[in-house]
């Protein structure tokens, strides 16, 4: 959802006038986006690693994210003040298409701990 959202965003900047109202539909995309994300992690966190290691691995994933949010959201703000929004949501678009196919790659492929359910079965828990 926030390659799709970042990416129609630079889209829209190019094609029409940033407006309130396109400002608004993005957000509400990437915040649906995020919330399909952030429900799951736990239940993904706590099926990939042992009992013993959850405290860890929340830790590690608490710092990864904020780690990010440090970097693009002065990154969004000088981008967008220095070259519009063009250029900035193309940056982010790509920045989450990075972050995709590096999360595809490093995450891990064999583990011995049972499959945990899909996010969308969760959230229909």
């Amino acid at each position: 959802m926030l390659i799709f959202g970042a990416s129609a965003a630079a889209a829209f900047s190019v094609l029409t006038p940033t407006t309130i109202a396109w400002t608004a539909v993005v957000w509400a995309v990437i915040g649906g986006g995020m919330a399909l994300v952030v429900t799951p992690t736990g239940q993904i966190l706590r099926g990939a690693v042992e009992p013993k290691h959850i405290p860890e691995i929340f830790a590690a994933q608490f710092s990864l994210s904020h780690l990010a949010w440090l970097v693009t959201y002065p990154l969004a703000g000088l981008l967008g003040a220095a070259t519009g929004f063009t250029v900035t949501w193309s940056t982010l678009a790509f920045l989450a298409v990075f972050g995709t196919v590096a999360a595809t790659l490093l995450w891990p492929r064999n583990s011995s701990r049972e499959p945990i359910d899909t996010p969308v079965k969760l959230l229909a828990r």
